[in-house]
């Protein structure tokens, strides 16, 4: 993993900035679809959207292609790798990251560029909600909103991971994402970056899927893979690819 780069980050981006979307998925025929279709009516196009496909035998791939995306394929060696990867293809100004089972608001690409003009900010999140979610999900996951803007706000740069954005050289000057944690690497990601800048929570949010919950159950998903990893990394600074090491769900 490289160091950060000393070079301090601009402070401004123009509004004319160009997007490059990167999605990594592995059998993701069943979500990609719409996801597409939400960056396809975005209010802003992007550049381009790159798909990081790692061995798919669903027609992921073909239906990337199909849908004008670039397909970027590799091993399958987990989405930080993915996300990597698909950076390093990438020609826009600025990388936006997002899961392939989320659905993004219109305006994410404009509130994106516009974040940019802010002074310092080198990177953000979005919000994130339930896709079809009942009650109790839209309540858990307000809940988990909170903590990541908290969090983000007392100096401790919390990202989820469904959606974030980075300008290019700040995420290439923090070496991306680190591929030996198989859990909170996007955590890991946006507290590298207050060496070089701001990091932000915008206040438009993605819909996701519940697939892992519903999958694997609420009490497994919560306590272990997000509770406990996420005390794990902060005392440890990683997460044990060996005792951590969650199953795709489809």
């Amino acid at each position: 993993m490289l160091e950060p780069s000393a070079a301090p980050a601009r402070t401004t981006m123009a509004r004319n900035a160009s997007v490059s979307v990167i999605i990594p998925t592995w059998n993701e025929a069943k979500y990609l679809p719409a996801l597409l279709d939400s960056l396809q009516n975005q209010t802003r196009s992007p550049l381009e959207i790159l798909i990081a496909d790692s061995e798919s035998t669903d027609g992921t791939q073909d239906l990337a292609e199909a849908r004008g995306a670039l397909l970027v394929p590799g091993d399958p060696r987990g989405p930080g790798e993915g996300r990597n990867r698909g950076a390093r293809a990438a020609r826009g100004d600025v990388f936006l990251f997002v899961d392939a089972d989320c659905i993004t608001p219109p305006d994410l690409l404009d509130a994106i560029v516009a974040a940019f003009e802010e002074p310092g900010v080198i990177g953000g999140a979005t919000g994130f909600m339930p896709a079809l979610g009942n009650a109790a999900e839209r309540a858990l996951f307000s809940l988990a909103n909170g903590y990541q803007r908290a969090m983000t706000l007392w100096g401790f740069p919390h990202n989820a991971g469904y959606c974030f954005f980075f300008r290019r050289e700040a995420f290439q000057a923090l070496g991306g994402l680190r591929e030996d944690m198989p859990l909170n690497e996007t955590h890991d990601l946006a507290l590298r970056s207050r060496s070089l800048g701001r990091f932000v929570i915008l206040p438009q949010a993605v819909l996701t899927s519940m697939r892992r919950f519903r999958t694997y159950g609420y009490v497994r998903t919560i306590l272990k893979e997000y509770i406990a990893s996420t005390i794990l990394y902060y005392a440890t600074g990683r997460t044990s690819a060996e005792r951590f090491r969650p199953a795709p769900a489809r």
